[in-house]
Formats: C-alpha cells, sequence, structure tokens
C-alpha cells in the first residue's frame, strides 16, 4: 500500500502543477496572445513552485505545500523524515495571510522554515499578467508588504510565476530580462526594509540557455536579489529522464552565483498523477545533490510517499574552514577547524595532514558537534604549504551516510615582520637624552639573533637593553645619551623574527638628542 503523505489531501482536493509551458509546442507558446494573458494551462489557485537561501545555506529539503493541506500536515512527521523547509501558498487576499499564519503558529518551534509561496504575474484565473505591467509590481510588492508586516514567524519569501509565459522574446530578451531583475531587485530592497533576516528565493523554469528568451529569467541576473533559486526540474513534464535531472542542475549552477535548489516532481507528471517511488525519488535528488544543488524542493505535499526520507541523502559536507581554503600567511601554530553542515561522528578516522613533499604531519583530532579540530603535534614550518586531507568515509552523520574526499590547501606564513612606527621617529631632533626607544612592527615579533645595535655617527656602540611585547620592541640604553649627537637604531636582518619564523630584513633609523 502507497502511504501519501497527507491524511486527507488526494488528488482531489490538491490541483495539479502545470507551471511549465512543456506542455505546449514552441509554435503554441510563439502564438499566444499576451495582452496581459498568455494562455497556458490554466492554473487554478494552486499551482506554483520555489524554494529559499543563501549564505551558509546546506541540505535543504522543501516541500511546496497547498493552504488547504493544513490539517493533514504533521511538522513532527517532517522534520523526523528531514524536510527543513516548507513554502505555502499563500493567495493574494486576507484569507490567504490568515491561512500563512495558521501554518506558521503549526510549526512554530518545529525547527521548518516557513516560506510564503507568492504567485507573481498570473492571476487568480491562471490568466499571465505582462511582467512589465506596472500595476500589477506594485500589487504583488503591496502584498509582500503585508505578509511581512502581518505574519510574525515568517521564515521567507518565495516568488513564483515571476516570469513571462514564454512570451519574453516578444518585448525583447534585454527589457523583458530587465523587467524581471529589477522587480526582483525591487522585492529584495523591500525585505531588506522590513526584516532582512528573511530569506528571499523564486522557482525558475529549467530551460537552461532559452530561458531568458522565453521567460525573461536570467540565472545570472536573479542571483544577486535570492538567497537560493529553485528551478524547477520536472523530469516527467519536460518527457526526460533523471540523468537530464543531473546535467539541469549543473547547467544551471554553473550559470548562476547562488545557492541552488533544485525543485523537483514526487510524481509521474502533470498528465499522470502517480506518485514516484522512494528510490526513484532518492535518486531523482541524489543526482542533483552530487551536480552542484545544495538541496531539493519537493512539489508537493499531497503527492510525496511517506517512506521517502530526505535526511538519508545528505552527506556532511566541509561548509567553512579555518585556514580557509589558499590562505596564506597562515601562523605556524595554527589550530585548524572544519565546521560541517551537521553534526560529525568518527568513521574510519583517516584524515591527515601533509606537507608539499607528501609527508604526514602529527596532529591531534576532535571532534564537537559540527566542528573537527586538528591540532599539530608540533609547530609547522614556515613558508610551507600543507594539504587537509579527509578520505572518504573518515567521519559519518548521524544516519551513518559517510563523508566524501575532502581537501584543502595552505601556506604557511612567509612574509617577514616590518617596522610601522618608531619613536624618537626617523631624522627626529631635539631628542631627550634619556629616550627610551620603541620600534612597532605590523605583527607580533619574537627573538631572533637579537643583533640590534645603536650607535653614534662615529660607530661606537651604546650598550643597551632590549626586550620584546608583542608586536613592540623597546631599546632602552643602559646610560643617558650624550647631547646633539646623531644616533641610528640598527636592527640586523634576522635579529628579530615573526611568530612563524620569517626573519626581518635589516633596518636602521636614524635621531639626533637635543642639544639642551
Amino acid at each position: 500500500m502507497v502511504i501519501i503523505f497527507s491524511a486527507n489531501v488526494g488528488f482531489a482536493t490538491d490541483n495539479l502543477t502545470d507551471n511549465t509551458t512543456n506542455s505546449l509546442s514552441e509554435t503554441d507558446i510563439l502564438s499566444q496572445n499576451e495582452t496581459g494573458v498568455a494562455e497556458k494551462p490554466a492554473l487554478s489557485n494552486n499551482t506554483y513552485k520555489s524554494s529559499s537561501s543563501n549564505a551558509g545555506l546546506e541540505n535543504i529539503a522543501a516541500l511546496w505545500v497547498w493552504s488547504t493541506s493544513y490539517n493533514s500536515i504533521n511538522p513532527v512527521a517532517l522534520k523526523k523524515a528531514g524536510y527543513t523547509d516548507i513554502f505555502v501558498f499563500t493567495k493574494h487576499s486576507n484569507e490567504g495571510i490568515s491561512q500563512l499564519n495558521q501554518f506558521i503558529k503549526k510549526f512554530k518551534g518545529s525547527g521548518i522554515r516557513v516560506h510564503s509561496w507568492v504567485s507573481c504575474f498570473v492571476n487568480v484565473n491562471g490568466k499571465w499578467i505582462a511582467a512589465h505591467d506596472t500595476t500589477r509590481q506594485q500589487s504583488v510588492r503591496v502584498f509582500i508588504h503585508n505578509i511581512i508586516t502581518t505574519c510574525p514567524g515568517v521564515n521567507g519569501i518565495h516568488l513564483d510565476y515571476v516570469r513571462y509565459g514564454g512570451t519574453a522574446h516578444k518585448y525583447g530578451v534585454t527589457f523583458s530580462t530587465n523587467t524581471i531583475n529589477k522587480f526582483v531587485s525591487s522585492v529584495k530592497n523591500l525585505v531588506n526594509s522590513k526584516n532582512p533576516n528573511l530569506l528571499l528565493s523564486a522557482a525558475v523554469m529549467p530551460e537552461c540557455s532559452v530561458n531568458e528568451y522565453y521567460y525573461g529569467q536570467s540565472y545570472a541576473g536573479l542571483s544577486p536579489y535570492l538567497n537560493f533559486m529553485t528551478p524547477m526540474i520536472y523530469k516527467g513534464n519536460y518527457h526526460k529522464n533523471t540523468a537530464w535531472i543531473g546535467s539541469t542542475t549543473k547547467w544551471i549552477v554553473e550559470h548562476s552565483n547562488t545557492v541552488i535548489v533544485t525543485g523537483l516532481q514526487a510524481y509521474r507528471s502533470d498528465s499522470k498523477p502517480t506518485p514516484l517511488s522512494p528510490a526513484e525519488l532518492e535518486g531523482d535528488a541524489k543526482i542533483a545533490l552530487s551536480n552542484g544543488s545544495k538541496g531539493f524542493a519537493m512539489f508537493r505535499y499531497g503527492l510525496l510517499v511517506s517512506s521517502f526520507t530526505p535526511k538519508k541523502l545528505f552527506i556532511p559536507t566541509p561548509a567553512a574552514g579555518s585556514p580557509a581554503r589558499g590562505a596564506v600567511n597562515v601562523p605556524v601554530d595554527k589550530i585548524i577547524t572544519t565546521k560541517f553542515t551537521e553534526p560529525i561522528f568518527p568513521g574510519n578516522m583517516l584524515i591527515e595532514l601533509k606537507n608539499s613533499a607528501g609527508k604526514v604531519i602529527p596532529i591531534t583530532i576532535s571532534i564537537s558537534g559540527n566542528v573537527l579540530t586538528m591540532s599539530p603535534v608540533n609547530p609547522l614550518v614556515r613558508a610551507t604549504t600543507y594539504k587537509i586531507i579527509f578520505h572518504q568515509g573518515c567521519l559519518v552523520d548521524s544516519e551513518l551516510n559517510p563523508v566524501a574526499y575532502y581537501t584543502r590547501s595552505f601556506t604557511t606564513d612567509n612574509t617577514p615582520p616590518k617596522p610601522v612606527k618608531g619613536s624618537p621617529a626617523r631624522n627626529a631632533v631635539n631628542v631627550p637624552i634619556n629616550k627610551i626607544i620603541t620600534t612597532t612592527f605590523n605583527e607580533p615579533i619574537k627573538p631572533g639573533t637579537m643583533n640590534i645595535q645603536l650607535k653614534t655617527n662615529t660607530g661606537t656602540n651604546i650598550p643597551t637593553t632590549n626586550t620584546i611585547n608583542g608586536n613592540t620592541l623597546t631599546i632602552t640604553p643602559n646610560n643617558p645619551l650624550k647631547k646633539a649627537t646623531k644616533y641610528t637604531i640598527i636592527l640586523y636582518a634576522g635579529s628579530i623574527t615573526d611568530l612563524a619564523g620569517n626573519p626581518i630584513t635589516k633596518y636602521s633609523r636614524p635621531f639626533t638628542t637635543a642639544a639642551v
């Protein structure tokens, strides 16, 4: 028996998606009459798709949800399965806002983000409105403003139908693309002005190089305004296979500059709304993830088998590291940390740190939550490139999903410290004879050879006591200096170094004492 993720809401109450022009021929598209309207399969109030999130967003498992699914949806079950986000269809009305607030209340404390799924350029009758219609643009912005101000607890705005209905080229591709970009930019400004913590996302068409021509949607052009983008890569509607999901995801990832969360169809196609098996859904999701997607969004709740569990599909992935990939001038005593997308646990623990010659460097390893710490047993060598290596399976998550092979390189400090300030200053005059001489460097320093001298202009070496504190060298003459005499501080090459051991080059600085 197939169990659908919906108690009472089945095929009859949740309308099918038709957010694709692929069921039409190119001739059909070109002949559409968009006088504010393009005839495309009608959408009947319940038909969209979308996704959300950017900086640091990983392992997103989202669901598009009709507002009619409120009674059947179970936040606890969804969270247990591994879902992270839901996009709740929000009708352009007070009723829609009220329904959204009900979802927000129901999902409070669940750990699942609730986004308002907003239709932009299709009206309640499923008819297209030209994206450059400024009246419609303002209407959508006002509605989004109302959502933000009257729905405390909403986590994001998810834009759908933010495009032309296959007719962008009729108005000029540049004009149409600029129109969509400027509209989304204006929504981003609105969201930021009201609540900069909200995520802005958009469902986009998946037609790659022709997306701008037909829909005015530029993946690169929209990227700066979206925390994440969800291309609706619905293989059934496009009569394609799982491999197509992978290649299309890869193309869009390579032609955008924001997080991509692949939109997937949970059923065979709009003409055949039979739920896909868990195995097929897993295959579709895995190929999207392996081609650069940071997650997936399933269309939709009500047509998704409950035995499909997203949390089994995500492997722990490094999300941040210190030192960062390619970092230079790294201190030789640096403690190395790597933060993962989820809590990690020991696997085979085959983790290495190697120098550029391939020598394995002794380290100790510890794990705390989602952070792995590598501590070299001895200080690293300066001016040397090191590579962190995580072999496949060295770590696992709570589902025993193994990490993939991963490397990250960095180079230790090879820049010598430089004097940035001195007292007395270079060529200073009327310097007191009891002056304590200091030189400040651009980084912390330590003793090298300590070959440091204070000499008169006749070459007489003046006895001094030299100390280092942080990034400051202090030279204290053992006796008062002579009046009206020129002195020179000399720091010989290698006399001091930075903490990585990089030696200074020779440095000198003259000054003259006061005559009286």
